[in-house]
């Protein structure tokens, strides 16, 4: 073996895959197919009166739509081009398809038009989500390619692959001439990628930190080809389609320098999607992104719009002093979690706490008829996990906003002891709570006390069912120390620092 030639995953992090060859001759690259549109797909247009050119067609009857429906043929044509052989195109993003060849060959293209006389969209402005469709699947691709050979780059030709789901995902390594040849074929392949995604709550982008995680179970069906020379350039090409919780495709074309993605791109067109406040491209397009950026190919993606502002906005946050919240605090989200009128952002009297056990991460809630119960699904805008805190003859009080009851306990002589609600009456000292820093076991900064009654020595802890306990005359007789130990969270959100003891 004279020659030493290599085989590459497009993934930048691996390191070069050498493939033993016994011979080498010259072969062909993958090669994307040309296209019949002038300008190619993914253009902006600006110049008034906008049109496409079909190019390389002029001999064919074609047949086209604007709005990525089926354009039909023959005596079904929805139109035809005229001696200009050209589309003409209105303001505002279209995908253009053309079918040809006896309705037999059919071709697609998108396409926005920005020109000066097209009008600005105001107001909240519905973003395509066939970005986070890419970027979850390259995660996804990604990771299964590590997996594969136990994320081991193979030192010769062969086969490996790894289960995912109910299907599966191979890697097949062949040499053709002096290039290796490193096929990837998905089927049936269900696999889950976490991406960041844009807060819905801020629609008009004021926050560009303003993401949340997303969990994106992708099922594959399709195949990728990579193909590469001696010193480790080449490109890779492929279509899988998408089920899971996005219904669509994803096509990609990657030049491939010294072993790693060096550029390229990525575009995937749906139907359907998982994004909260995003939409999938008109017509199911195909959109491209450049890699390694993600930049929306050519411009043509939708921008998040300008606030309609009215009057002074003194924090300039996008909302009017007059109907802001907190007009002097920028706060784009207008939370008010206590609908009191004042913004969660400036609010320094939150109306309602959560109280969270450690145990389970359960949130003490109330119940009709006096019941005191916890549960691990801790929700924020839940009345009966709402606590209003107030001070009582020098202790705390505890006022459920759900049953409009406080916090109290029984004091039966046989027990069980529990946790209730009654009807509040500050001068009752079964209502009134000392919130002690409690660090038995060890000090935990989300859980830092516990509730201890001022009647009958009587400290409240949960278990892993939903009930809610105590003991008379012993605070530590019962439980164990993660049951008793809380914390008290403003407005519900258990992910900020808790109340200090």
């Amino acid at each position: 073996m004279s020659t030493l030639c290599r085989a590459v995953s497009a993934a930048p992090r691996w390191p070069v895959l050498l493939v033993l060859l016994s011979a080498c001759h010259p072969a062909a690259r993958v090669e994307r197919e040309a296209t019949h549109f002038d300008p190619v797909s993914g253009t902006t247009l600006t110049d008034e009166g906008a049109s496409v050119s079909v190019i390389g067609l002029d001999d064919a009857e074609v047949c086209y739509s604007i709005d990525g429906g089926d354009p039909g043929y023959g005596s079904d044509c929805l139109a035809t081009l005229d001696a200009a052989r050209a589309v003409p195109l209105t303001c505002g993003f279209h995908v253009v398809t053309i079918r040809w060849g006896d309705g037999d060959e059919l071709e697609e293209a998108s396409y926005l038009v920005d020109s000066p006389s097209c009008e600005a969209v105001d107001g909240v402005v519905a973003l395509w989500q066939n970005d986070e469709l890419v970027r979850s699947f390259v995660a996804i691709k990604d990771d299964l390619q590590c997996r594969m050979n136990d994320c081991e780059n193979p030192s010769f030709t062969g086969n490996w692959s790894a289960g995912c789901g109910d299907g599966t995902v191979t890697w097949e390594v062949t040499l053709n001439g002096t290039r290796a040849i490193s096929v990837f074929t998905f089927v049936n392949c269900s696999a889950t990628s976490s991406i960041e995604v844009h807060d819905p709550a801020d629609p008009y982008w004021l926050d560009e930190t303003a993401v949340l995680p997303l969990d994106v179970e992708l099922v594959l069906d399709g195949e990728f080809r990579q193909d590469t020379d001696f010193s480790g350039n080449g490109d890779e090409a492929g279509v899988v389609e998408v089920a899971g919780d996005f219904t669509g495709r994803v096509e990609s074309f990657i030049t491939i320098t010294d072993a790693a993605r060096a550029g390229g791109w990525f575009e995937a067109g749906c139907a359907a999607g998982p994004v909260v406040g995003e939409v999938c491209a008109p017509g199911e397009a195909m959109i491209r992104y450049d890699y390694p950026d993600w930049s929306c190919h050519g411009d043509i993606c939708p921008e998040p719009g300008d606030p309609p502002v009215e009057g002074p906005d003194s924090d300039g946050d996008g909302i009017g002093d007059e109907a802001d919240v907190c007009p002097d605090v920028a706060d784009p989200y207008q939370a008010d979690a206590d609908v009191d009128g004042t913004g969660d952002a400036c609010d320094e009297l939150p109306g309602f706490y959560a109280i969270q056990f450690q145990t389970d991460g359960r949130c003490l809630y109330a119940q009709s008829g006096g019941a005191v119960s916890s549960t691990p699904s801790c929700i924020a805008t839940d009345p009966s996990q709402q606590w209003e805190v107030f001070d009582v003859a020098g202790h705390t009080g505890f006022r459920n906003l759900d049953t409009g009851g406080c916090l109290s306990h029984d004091d039966s002589w046989i027990g069980p002891w529990t946790v209730t609600v009654a009807t509040c009456d500050e001068g009752d000292s079964f209502q009134q709570w000392d919130v002690e820093a409690y660090d038995q076991g060890g000090s935990e900064p989300q859980w830092p006390g516990r509730l201890h009654a001022v009647s009958d020595d009587f400290c409240a802890y949960t278990d892993f069912t939903n009930a809610v306990y105590g003991t008379i005359g012993n605070c530590d007789l019962a439980g164990t120390e993660a049951g008793r130990k809380i914390g008290i969270y403003a407005y519900g959100d258990t992910s900020g620092a808790p109340l200090a003891p």
